[in-house]
């Protein structure tokens, strides 16, 4: 239980209680804040499954989602990849290998997918392979969603058509403004930027098509993320999002860009949080879904022991294959270390044995905006873990913030309660009348 100790229009202090694991927000008299849908409609809820090295998870031949991995290769060298402590580990693939996967999956998969993902790397560095995968996968599963994350560098009109033939939904992960902190910008370039625009101007109906980004230290605002891209693209339509807050996957993030000082979470909290007062936050998907789901779990009670991983990838009908048909933890790892988890042609073999649910972490367990992050990288451990849970947390304490401010008009002051952080090697002062945080 905490208690969040707010200030309404007129500076008035307002406090309530907040059990995240119950979902449960009541003044301080017990009353709700918000009307129940608790009678009304009743729900069952089902036990996510919470995942350990010491009690792995399944895989199933079944998948509702299906990612695969075409290899880690990428032409950007991007300062906080999540992807580029792995490429040593990732099983080398021809695009002969294409036809084998497509043969072998006839072999293990039992029913069609809802969603096929196809992810690098950079996939667009093998078109050639999706070329191969793309029209016979399409035969195979005419209901299937396709899509796929690219930084859009690789575009010609070839590929442009093929995207659009192939109706594949389309991420850019591209930072706007601060695009030039991670590596190369497609937009500064006339023939790609053009493909970029283009692009956008055929996918854009039914949002086939967005802009994607990482808030970092120098790059926090989503107001003005998405302002970028309007003025960019020359349409106030466009539709960005968020990839999140930056993660630390190796040494080299951890040496700098995922490493926040104190005034810049507080820059971060303050630009998440504004974000929703002035409607801008309504127009990014992944803030506004946080909102929504936050909002829903307070009407619906929604426990915490139903809630998986926010990736999704501790789900059984969740799963990530390379071509060779390797399982792996997720689509951002390798095949050829302790990511491989086994063949999907002996999937009832496989376990999910390289991860950790956050049910199963001290600081999860205790911590206000759980039902907002849903645990940061469930693979990661040590000081990784530990600045990455933090990054989320701070971001998570924004997403409280404004939604408190846009649903019920109250600015989030501080919280008291039994908050528990997951020891970090490089501690970051916070005096304690500047922090949200009071123990």
């Amino acid at each position: 239980m905490f208690i969040l100790h707010c200030s309404d229009a007129d500076g008035k202090s307002v406090s309530l209680r907040y059990a995240p694991h119950a979902s449960s927000l009541t003044n301080m008299d017990g009353t709700p804040v918000l009307a129940s849908r608790r009678l009304t409609q009743e729900h069952r809820w089902e036990d996510a499954v919470r995942i350990s090295p010491q009690q792995p998870g399944r895989k199933l031949a079944n998948p509702t989602v299906l990612k695969i991995q075409l290899g880690l290769g990428c032409n950007y060298t991007c300062s906080y990849c999540n992807q580029s402590s792995q490429v040593d580990a990732m099983a080398m693939t021809k695009t002969a290998d294409a036809y084998a996967f497509l043969v072998d999956l006839d072999k293990w998969l039992k029913e069609p997918p809802a969603r096929i993902e196809f992810w690098g790397g950079e996939p667009l560095l093998y078109f050639r392979k999706l070329a191969i995968l793309v029209p016979e996968l399409d035969k195979r599963f005419p209901d299937a969603e396709f899509s796929m994350v690219t930084n859009g560098s690789l575009l010609t009109e070839e590929i442009v058509e093929f995207i659009a033939r192939y109706d594949i939904c389309i991420t850019v992960s591209h930072d706007g403004p601060g695009q030039h902190l991670r590596g190369e910008d497609p937009f500064e370039d006339p023939k790609r930027g053009d493909l970029l625009k283009a692009l956008w101007q055929e996918r854009k109906t039914g949002e086939r098509m967005w802009f994607s980004s990482v808030l970092t230290p120098d790059n926090s605002d989503p107001a003005a993320l998405r302002r970028w891209f309007v003025e960019t693209l020359g349409d106030e339509s466009v539709v960005t999002s968020l990839e999140g807050v930056v993660a630390t996957h190796d040494d080299q993030s951890l040496a700098g860009p995922g490493v926040w000082n104190a005034e810049q979470y507080r820059s971060l909290k303050d630009a998440v949080a504004a974000s929703f007062e002035t409607g801008e936050a309504l127009l990014i998907p992944a803030l506004r879904e946080k909102a929504r789901s936050f909002m829903e779990s307070l009407l619906s009670g929604t426990p915490s022991t139903s809630m998986g991983q926010k990736c999704g990838m501790d789900r059984s009908d969740h799963v990530a294959v390379d071509l060779h048909s390797n399982v792996l933890t997720c689509h951002n790892t390798g095949a050829n270390a302790q990511h491989g988890l086994g063949s999907a042609l002996a999937m009832d073999e496989v376990r999910l044995d390289t991860s950790t649910h956050w049910a199963n972490r001290e600081c999860c367990s205790h911590c206000p905006v759980l039902q907002l992050c849903g645990g940061s990288c469930m693979y990661l451990e040590g000081e990784q873990f530990a600045q990455s849970c933090e990054n989320e947390y701070q971001f998570g304490l924004g997403v409280l913030d404004g939604t408190l401010r846009r649903a019920l008009g109250l600015k989030l002051d501080r919280i008291e309660g039994d908050v528990r952080r997951p020891a970090r090697r490089k501690v970051i002062p916070i005096a304690m009348e500047d922090s949200f945080v009071r123990a």
